[in-house]
């Protein structure tokens, strides 16, 4: 059985001059690039990286460099992270549950550190080299990464509520409303990018259907996400305050009309793709799982939304009995819950489609082809924990045992695949082979030109500086 190396979409080009390998720069995909492990590509490897080093450079050298190649796609380390605090403080039986939060708990505290530390690369990035924004925002591919942002932030606001509440800090409830707080914030990032990056698609990016990727997904997938987090985390010690509960309830539901909805139209154009393309390019292929995120989110906030009108309408009937707008509102809160619950399960059984034709999809290409690893590898953890999330959500509603072993399943796999890419995730960062930027390509010539000058006199200042200090050194030995 044949493995054949890659070097991003240059791998698909026929074997044709270095003329016409450098006309498909702009194809390279920042988050599925590989190495130019292939004779017939080394050349092209190397004669591009002297063209230019900002993009075609296999490695990102010294802190800067780092900076300038950061992509939004790093934020989806931040959402596989904070996923994890959510499955472990949902496991369902109470005996694991001082063992399994505290490691929870850890799992957030890496989290937040990541998330404000690429929040910097990211704010310093944009600050030293504006022209930059605009470039990413235009790119196909990289711009839909910008939806991993809102929903890596999101994580974080979910484990301070789930912390907060079960630790008992600040009685409970400062947890509870600096969550709620951060969550319209989050929700404010969650729009930008549903409404945005759509926008650039439909007017400046160039698509075709046999290019497309489940990445279409992520910036309207936001929302859903967003959504789930407030009635996983805070939402039910917000009762007290009824009038701000509704407030939340109505805005999740419009939220999640937003996200669901077109989720679900891009997963039909997705099908479609596949059906009349076949599959994506093996660099791509882990994309594959990045639908079951819009179903296991999807399902999860619509159960809880449901069960919480449930409890929310009689109480603000009891409250304001003079208002008949909020008396027949009590009596439809468990309809809207049972019907919750029905679109639950249709949408677990659609990501158990949609699993299965991934773990059978991505298994052939690793066994077929050797796939370097790239960030899409964080393309496994939060979609498969989105679903494991739903699962716990039916297993609680039907008390299932057999939800609940599956969820509890689902959780242990995506513990262990957090492991999997974590370690190589940190080895890349160190060696600066995950930096890849090819956006950086349509930047104005004269700029990238002014940036490079800059890169290479600063380089050069410090080596003469280095140099300086060994003969220094050096005379002070002699003396």
């Amino acid at each position: 059985m044949s493995r054949s190396p890659s070097f991003g979409s240059l791998e698909t080009a026929a074997p044709e001059p270095l003329e016409d390998l450098t006309d498909q720069r702009g194809a390279i995909d920042n988050d599925h690039a590989a190495t130019c492990t292939s004779p017939r590509l080394a050349t092209a490897c190397t004669d591009l990286e002297k063209e230019n080093p900002l993009v075609f450079s296999l490695k990102a050298h010294g802190l800067r460099e780092r900076i300038i190649r950061f992509t939004p796609s790093w934020f989806s380390v931040t959402m596989g992270t904070g996923i994890q605090n959510s499955l472990l403080f949902n496991l369902p039986w109470a005996r694991t549950h001082p063992a399994f939060r505290a490691i929870g708990a850890g799992f957030l505290i890496i989290d937040i550190i990541l998330f404000i530390s690429f929040a910097m690369i990211t704010i310093a990035r944009y600050i030293m080299y504006p022209e930059i924004f605009m470039v990413m925002l235009l790119h196909d591919t990289h711009s839909l990464f910008l939806g991993t942002i809102p929903m890596g932030f999101v994580t974080i606001v979910t484990g301070i509520a789930l912390l907060g509440q079960d630790y008992g800090i600040g009685g409970g409830i400062t947890p509870v409303l600096v969550a709620s707080g951060l969550w319209w914030l989050a929700l404010a990032m969650a729009c930008f990018t549903a409404c945005i990056v759509p926008y650039a698609m439909f007017t400046k990016h160039h698509h075709s259907a046999d290019q497309m990727t489940a990445a279409w997904l992520l910036p309207i997938g936001a929302t859903t996400t967003t959504v789930s987090s407030a009635v996983l985390s805070f939402f039910p010690n917000l009762l007290a305050i009824p009038a701000y509960a509704l407030t939340i309830l109505l805005t999740s539901y419009i939220m999640d009309g937003i996200g669901l909805l077109l989720a679900s139209m891009i997963m039909a154009l997705y099908f479609q793709r596949l059906a009349v393309h076949h599959l994506p390019a093996r660099e791509v292929i882990i994309s594959t799982f990045l639908p079951l995120g819009p179903c296991g989110q999807g399902g999860y906030a619509l159960i809880e939304l449901g069960r919480n009108a449930m409890t929310l309408f009689p109480i603000l009937a009891a409250a304001h009995p003079e208002n008949e707008a909020y008396a027949s509102l009590a009596s439809i809160g468990s309809a809207m819950y049972g019907s919750a619950l029905a679109t639950g399960l249709l949408l677990f059984g659609l990501g158990l489609w949609w699993l299965f034709l991934a773990v059978v999809t991505v298994s052939t290409h690793y066994v077929t082809y050797d796939i370097a690893f790239n960030m899409g590898a964080w393309g496994v953890t939060f979609p498969l924990g989105s679903l494991a999330l739903l699962t716990f959500s039916l297993g609680n509603s039907f008390d299932s045992l057999f939800f609940k072993v599956v969820a509890a399943g689902m959780t242990l796999v995506v513990f262990t695949m957090w492991w999997l890419v974590a370690v190589p995730t940190v080895r890349g960062f160190y060696h600066g082979t995950l930096f890849e930027s090819p956006c950086l390509s349509s930047l104005p010539e004269d700029y990238a030109r002014r940036i490079l000058e800059r890169q290479r006199s600063i380089k050069k200042a410090r080596k003469l500086s280095s140099n300086n200090d060994a003969g220094l050194h050096h005379d002070d030995v002699e003396a």
